[in-house]
């Protein structure tokens, strides 16, 4: 599905202000302390017997989110038992968008997964750090090569439009990751 820009530009931005607003710094992301921070409880799938899991299996082979209700806060249950790492991570980093835009409509996948990608993989930190194929962009980002190839495919993609600039609103979130990058990069306006 093919969507405007601003949508992403927009995703982009409360992306940035979580890195922020959560003082988010640390490679690999940690998708455990992110979910701490926001508040949302994670519980993956092996917590339960067999018979529940079959329910969970049956409603996401991956994962999904709940909302908050009473007693309980909002929660992303996430299927452990994956064999990828990268694919459980990418999982829950899915799941956070629809906590974030209190969304839990799944046909807004595309976004979601955008979300996840761009959380995990911000492409103007990538492209400063000259992080930008798929093998160095895995071992950075902790992320599967389903992702890191998607990610590579964004950078050569926005590289082609933008060359290697930066955009404003990004600068702070290379500001928060890694200060001297915006330095040595004469970043600031």
């Amino acid at each position: 599905m093919h969507r405007e820009g601003i949508i992403y530009d927009e995703i982009t931005k409360v992306i940035i202000e979580i890195y922020i607003d959560y003082d988010i710094k640390e490679f690999p992301i940690d998708e455990k302390v992110v979910c701490k921070k926001l508040g949302v409880a994670l519980v993956p799938y092996s917590a339960f017997e067999k018979n529940e899991k079959k329910i969970f299996l049956k409603k996401s082979e991956n994962g999904f989110f709940v909302k908050a209700s009473k007693g309980r806060p909002p929660t992303i249950y996430y299927n452990d038992e994956i064999s990828s790492v990268g694919k459980i991570r990418f999982t829950i980093f899915h799941e956070i968008k629809h906590y974030v835009f209190d969304d839990e409509d799944d046909s807004e996948d595309d976004l979601a997964d955008f979300f996840a990608r761009f959380f995990m993989c911000p492409i103007p930190y990538l492209i400063l750090k000259d992080i930008t194929v798929p093998e160095k962009i895995i071992s950075f980002c902790n992320v599967s090569n389903f992702v890191a190839h998607n990610v590579e495919s964004n950078i050569k993609n926005r590289k082609k439009i933008y060359g290697n600039t930066i955009f404003d609103y990004e600068v702070k979130l290379i500001e928060q990751i890694e200060p001297i990058l915006v330095e040595v990069n004469n970043l600031r306006s």
